[in-house]
Protein backbone atom coordinates (compact mmCIF):
# COMPACT_ATOMS: atom_id res chain seq x y z
CA UNK A 1 0.00 0.00 0.00
CA UNK A 2 2.88 2.21 1.19
CA UNK A 3 4.62 1.80 -2.73
CA UNK A 4 1.33 2.28 -4.30
CA UNK A 5 0.92 5.81 -2.93
CA UNK A 6 4.79 6.36 -3.22
CA UNK A 7 4.87 5.71 -6.98
CA UNK A 8 1.53 7.66 -7.84
CA UNK A 9 2.73 10.45 -5.91
CA UNK A 10 6.29 10.89 -7.94
CA UNK A 11 5.00 9.78 -11.03
CA UNK A 12 2.29 12.86 -10.78
CA UNK A 13 5.83 15.05 -9.44
CA UNK A 14 7.63 13.91 -12.05
CA UNK A 15 4.84 14.15 -14.82
CA UNK A 16 5.09 18.09 -15.02
CA UNK A 17 8.89 17.79 -15.92
CA UNK A 18 8.31 16.04 -19.06
CA UNK A 19 5.82 18.24 -21.05
CA UNK A 20 7.81 20.33 -23.83
CA UNK A 21 7.32 23.91 -23.20
CA UNK A 22 6.00 26.09 -26.15
CA UNK A 23 9.19 28.08 -28.05
CA UNK A 24 8.96 31.56 -26.79
CA UNK A 25 9.21 34.37 -29.20
CA UNK A 26 8.80 38.37 -28.28
CA UNK A 27 9.32 41.14 -30.02
CA UNK A 28 9.54 45.16 -28.26
CA UNK A 29 8.15 46.96 -28.70
CA UNK A 30 4.97 45.87 -29.84
CA UNK A 31 3.06 48.66 -30.54
CA UNK A 32 3.47 51.59 -33.22
CA UNK A 33 1.50 55.06 -32.67
CA UNK A 34 1.51 57.02 -36.10
CA UNK A 35 0.86 61.00 -35.73
CA UNK A 36 -1.37 63.11 -38.28
CA UNK A 37 1.61 63.99 -39.97
CA UNK A 38 3.20 60.84 -40.61
CA UNK A 39 1.35 57.41 -41.65
CA UNK A 40 4.12 55.58 -40.43
CA UNK A 41 6.49 54.84 -37.36
CA UNK A 42 10.36 54.16 -37.53
CA UNK A 43 10.88 51.59 -34.62
CA UNK A 44 14.29 49.75 -33.19
CA UNK A 45 12.56 46.76 -32.69
CA UNK A 46 14.30 43.80 -30.16
CA UNK A 47 13.60 40.24 -30.92
CA UNK A 48 14.39 37.45 -28.50
CA UNK A 49 13.54 33.39 -28.92
CA UNK A 50 13.96 30.39 -26.57
CA UNK A 51 13.15 26.89 -27.76
CA UNK A 52 13.54 23.91 -26.43
CA UNK A 53 15.90 22.00 -28.35
CA UNK A 54 18.53 23.22 -30.58
CA UNK A 55 17.36 24.14 -34.23
CA UNK A 56 17.89 25.81 -37.38
CA UNK A 57 15.58 28.96 -37.77
CA UNK A 58 15.02 32.27 -39.50
CA UNK A 59 13.89 35.11 -38.76
CA UNK A 60 11.34 36.70 -41.34
CA UNK A 61 9.12 40.01 -41.49
CA UNK A 62 5.99 39.12 -43.38
CA UNK A 63 7.64 37.13 -46.48
CA UNK A 64 11.12 38.83 -45.97
CA UNK A 65 14.13 37.13 -44.74
CA UNK A 66 15.58 39.55 -41.79
CA UNK A 67 18.20 36.84 -40.55
CA UNK A 68 19.00 32.76 -39.45
CA UNK A 69 21.02 31.05 -37.06
CA UNK A 70 21.68 27.61 -37.23
CA UNK A 71 22.01 24.99 -34.28
CA UNK A 72 21.06 27.37 -31.81
CA UNK A 73 18.12 27.16 -28.85
CA UNK A 74 17.91 31.06 -27.98
CA UNK A 75 18.62 34.08 -29.62
CA UNK A 76 18.28 37.92 -29.89
CA UNK A 77 18.19 39.94 -32.48
CA UNK A 78 17.79 44.24 -33.26
CA UNK A 79 16.33 45.37 -36.36
CA UNK A 80 15.30 49.22 -38.08
CA UNK A 81 11.74 48.68 -39.34
CA UNK A 82 9.62 51.09 -40.97
CA UNK A 83 6.26 49.99 -39.83
CA UNK A 84 2.84 51.30 -41.59
CA UNK A 85 0.73 48.59 -41.25
CA UNK A 86 0.64 45.81 -38.84
CA UNK A 87 3.65 43.96 -39.38
CA UNK A 88 3.67 39.50 -38.79
CA UNK A 89 7.28 38.43 -37.58
CA UNK A 90 8.16 34.73 -37.71
CA UNK A 91 10.16 32.15 -36.69
CA UNK A 92 10.87 29.81 -39.20
CA UNK A 93 12.89 26.19 -39.41
CA UNK A 94 14.26 26.84 -43.24
CA UNK A 95 14.74 23.24 -44.22
CA UNK A 96 11.35 22.12 -43.18
CA UNK A 97 9.33 25.24 -44.01
CA UNK A 98 7.27 24.70 -40.57
CA UNK A 99 6.29 28.00 -38.55
CA UNK A 100 7.73 27.76 -34.80
CA UNK A 101 6.06 30.38 -33.61
CA UNK A 102 5.26 34.20 -34.40
CA UNK A 103 4.69 37.90 -33.07
CA UNK A 104 3.30 40.75 -34.39
CA UNK A 105 3.84 44.88 -34.09
CA UNK A 106 0.24 46.55 -34.05
CA UNK A 107 -0.29 50.13 -35.27
CA UNK A 108 -2.24 52.57 -33.77
CA UNK A 109 -3.18 56.02 -34.63
CA UNK A 110 -2.46 58.97 -32.20
CA UNK A 111 -5.51 61.20 -33.34
CA UNK A 112 -9.08 60.67 -32.91
CA UNK A 113 -11.52 59.62 -35.81
CA UNK A 114 -13.25 63.06 -36.97
CA UNK A 115 -16.36 61.24 -38.04
CA UNK A 116 -18.52 59.34 -34.89
CA UNK A 117 -20.66 56.17 -35.54
CA UNK A 118 -23.98 56.91 -34.59
CA UNK A 119 -25.22 54.89 -31.63
CA UNK A 120 -29.01 55.10 -33.05
CA UNK A 121 -30.82 55.18 -36.07
CA UNK A 122 -32.11 58.69 -37.52
CA UNK A 123 -35.56 57.71 -37.08
CA UNK A 124 -35.83 56.85 -33.43
CA UNK A 125 -38.03 58.89 -31.55
CA UNK A 126 -35.76 58.04 -28.08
Amino acid sequence: MKYSILIVFMATFFSGFSKAQPPVFNVSPKVCVVSEQQDFCDLDLQFKWQLNAYSDVCLYQQEQLLQCWQQQRSGQFNYKARVQVETIYSLINPHTGVLIAKTQVEVQSAHAKKNRRRLRSPWSFF
